[in-house]
């Protein structure tokens, strides 16, 4: 009986860690994401980029900012990807079919800022996980930071 009792705090626990671990998590990415817009509305898209590109603020384990253009759909930036640059990538569909892409279009030209979630490969242990991303328009690009769960 002891056991299960204690099984069952255990678990509860990791419950409680991992609610707080993403909640956590969705309070770094906007942070992380109001710093960056300031960042960029003070220095600019070219110094910006190159300071997004940095370790710290802007770069840090699955955290890490995206800039998409609004007029053509092309990536402009990206913190862990350089080769995704200048490429359209709306098509992209997760493992579910979700075109993600689009629906961060859609949230950036609609309300300007908000939430897209969708299943992606974890950065760093490679597998799939669901993905919460958080998009914020400024003029014809958004930029996107998000978080696994």
């Amino acid at each position: 009986m002891l056991k299960k009792i204690s099984l069952g705090l255990v678990m509860g626990l990791f419950l409680i860690v991992g609610f707080a671990n993403a909640a956590d998590k969705k309070s770094h990415v906007l942070s992380m994401m109001d710093k960056a817009v300031e960042h960029y509305n003070s220095v600019g898209q070219d110094q910006a980029f190159k300071d997004y590109n940095q370790a710290g603020d802007y770069k840090n384990g699955e955290f890490y900012v995206i800039a998409q253009s609004l007029i053509d759909d092309k990536i402009i930036f990206h913190g862990v990807n350089a080769k995704l640059i200048g490429r359209n990538l709306t098509g992209i569909k997760d493992t579910d079919g979700k075109k993600f892409i689009s629906d961060m279009i859609t949230t950036a030209k609609g309300e300007g800022k908000g939430w897209v979630s969708y299943k992606w490969p974890h950065p760093e242990t490679k597998k799939i996980a669901q993905k919460h991303t958080y998009i914020n328009r400024i003029g014809d690009i958004m930029l996107m930071i998000g978080y696994y769960e």
